[in-house]
């Protein structure tokens, strides 16, 4: 299982269609059963299998199908803080602005 801080968006889409492709196989579905059950069609469910791509709609309804859905449950929530936690990390890292850029600067000696 490939690192997915380390790769290419479209290594990512790769692996989920692979991983989409190994859920289907292991409930025993048919790429055509798994297409009709989620309503999209037999080229779709291909298309994202071999290559991950596919719109967001057509995942989920995949996922749902694959009884798959509450393992999206953690992507993207939001991590509660405490009030105390986010003053800390205020104080702690103080807030850094870059310098105002001024014109350019000439050599010593220049007209």
């Amino acid at each position: 299982m490939p690192d997915f801080s380390l790769a290419l968006p479209e290594e990512v889409c790769a692996e989920l269609g692979r991983r989409v492709r190994a859920r289907r196989l292991a409930l025993n579905l048919s790429a055509e059963e798994l297409a009709a059950r989620a309503g999209v069609a037999d080229r779709t469910l291909r298309r994202l299998e071999q290559t991950g791509f596919s719109t967001l709609a057509t995942f989920v309804r995949v996922l749902e199908v694959l009884n798959a859905l509450p393992d999206l449950q953690e992507v993207l929530a939001l991590q509660p803080r405490s009030i105390k936690a986010m003053r800390a990390q205020a104080q702690a890292a103080p807030r850094m602005r870059a310098g105002r850029r001024r014109g350019p600067t000439l050599p010593e000696g220049a007209p």
